[in-house]
């Protein structure tokens, strides 16, 4: 995961919940370095909390990303038919925006 155009990163999950799996994984794929460069903020939810989880990446060049995740039943995740992101979709969308803002300093000189 190519973190060179990443400049803020925002966590706030309860970590006991099944719900925090990606935003804790993401956080552990950062390289050791991060913290130089990447404005890193994590907020621990309390046990059993309302609130979604939360993954928020800012980049240099202002683009913003923002990815929740809410608690759900199996049966209401059927019903609702939406796939909520997993870290291989996050790291394939930072893999991404880096190899476009990286083509387009390569274009301006």
């Amino acid at each position: 995961m190519k973190t060179t155009y990443l400049t803020s990163l925002k966590a706030a999950f309860d970590p006991f919940s099944r719900t925090a799996i990606v935003p804790r994984l993401f956080l552990g794929l950062l390289p050791t370095n991060a913290h130089k460069s990447i404005q890193i903020k994590t907020t621990q939810l309390p046990r059993n909390s309302n609130q979604p989880a939360l993954l928020e990446l800012g980049f240099k060049d202002g683009k913003k990303m923002s990815y929740t995740w809410v608690e759900q039943s199996r049966e209401e995740a059927k019903k609702a038919d939406v796939k909520p992101a997993t870290i291989q979709d996050i790291i394939a969308e930072v893999d991404k925006h880096a190899r476009i803002t990286g083509r387009k300093e390569e274009l301006s000189g």
